[in-house]
C-alpha cells in the first residue's frame, strides 16, 4: 500500500529530504501504532524497514568499461591551449660541470 502526505517545504526548521521525511514518518506511524496496539511488536521491524525504491529494484546498466586515457580522449575538446601552457620547469638549476 503506497500512501501520499504532503507537507509544504517551510515546516521544518532545517530542510529534509524526501527521504527523510519518508523514513521519519514511517517510524513515527510504526511507534503509534505498537502503542495503540495495532500491531504486535514483533513486526515493528517488517514496517520500518524502507521499502525498495522502485528505480533500485531495476538492475544498474553496466559501467562502461576502459582506460583513463579513453576517458580523458572522450571529454569535450574546449579552450585554447595557450590556457594550459606552463613553462617546464623542474624546480633545481641547471649544474654544469668543468
Amino acid at each position: 500500500m503506497r500512501v501520499v502526505v504532503e507537507i509544504r517545504e517551510d515546516a521544518f526548521r532545517t530542510p529534509k529530504t524526501s527521504q527523510q521525511i519518508a523514513e521519519e514518518m514511517r517510524h513515527a506511524a510504526t511507534a503509534f501504532w505498537v502503542a495503540r496496539g495495532d500491531i504486535a511488536p514483533e513486526a515493528v521491524n517488517d514496517i520500518a524497514a524502507p521499502a525498495v525504491p522502485e528505480d533500485l529494484a531495476v538492475p544498474p546498466p553496466p559501467e562502461k568499461e576502459g582506460t583513463l586515457v579513453d576517458l580523458l580522449l572522450s571529454m569535450p575538446d574546449v579552450g585554447e591551449d595557450a590556457d594550459f601552457e606552463r613553462p617546464l620547469d623542474y624546480g633545481r638549476p641547471v649544474i654544469e660541470f668543468d
